[in-house]
């Protein structure tokens, strides 16, 4: 069955939809590799053994575990070494969760920078108010309630500028080749996390 490197699953499958979880995609993963005992799978995954009896029971009644016997052990290995899973399984917004999940790591980082920032300026307080317009707003601000200016406390550029077609091709390359610049000097010292994100607007 292995031999079938990849496992292409309908969206209407229950395999699909189980394995459209991030949850359950790191439990099945020690399985990918080779038959694993409950106990390893479990150390693994970094859960109780009871919690991956759990999971091999639900991923063997879905056909995507095969129990084999091993030294009188029992060990699973999944029936491919690779599933192709269709986002339409999901029943939540399956691309959009799925991006989330991958720069969850990038937006964390950033927030943190940005605290940190925000700490050691003294802005430890947020000013509720609403402006001329009606709109409601919120900014830092010190305990005395004087602002701190947003753009001075993170380390980067942000906001929405209008360009030409050509304009805007010449903006992604320019920040293309200053990355391709800094990441072939491969330094040691200051650890950084860049951040060059362009989003068209409709």
């Amino acid at each position: 069955m292995r031999g079938n490197k990849l496992l292409r699953l309908e969206p209407d499958c229950a395999a699909a939809r189980i394995l459209s979880r991030e949850k359950a995609r790191r439990m099945l993963a020690p399985f990918l590799a080779g038959p694993r005992g409950l106990s390893e799978a479990a150390r693994a995954s970094g859960v109780s053994r009871q919690t991956m009896r759990y999971w091999v029971r639900k991923f063997e009644t879905h056909g995507l575990l095969e129990r084999l016997q091993v030294s009188q052990r029992p060990r699973w290995q999944a029936v491919a070494s690779a599933f192709l899973i269709p986002f339409a399984a999901s029943a939540s917004p399956g691309l959009l969760e799925w991006v989330e999940q991958r720069l969850q790591a990038d937006y964390e980082a950033f927030l943190r920078d940005a605290a940190r920032h925000y700490e050691e300026a003294g802005l430890d307080h947020i000013l509720f108010y609403v402006d001329e317009d009606g709109q409601i707003m919120t900014s830092p601000a010190d305990e005395r309630g004087r602002l701190g200016l947003e753009s001075s406390f993170i380390n980067g550029f942000s906001g929405t500028i209008e360009l030409s077609s050509s304009d805007a091709a010449e903006l992604h390359r320019d920040l293309a080749r200053l990355w391709e610049r800094y990441r072939a000097k491969r330094g040691s010292g200051i650890r950084l996390r860049v951040y060059a994100y362009i989003v068209k607007e409709p």
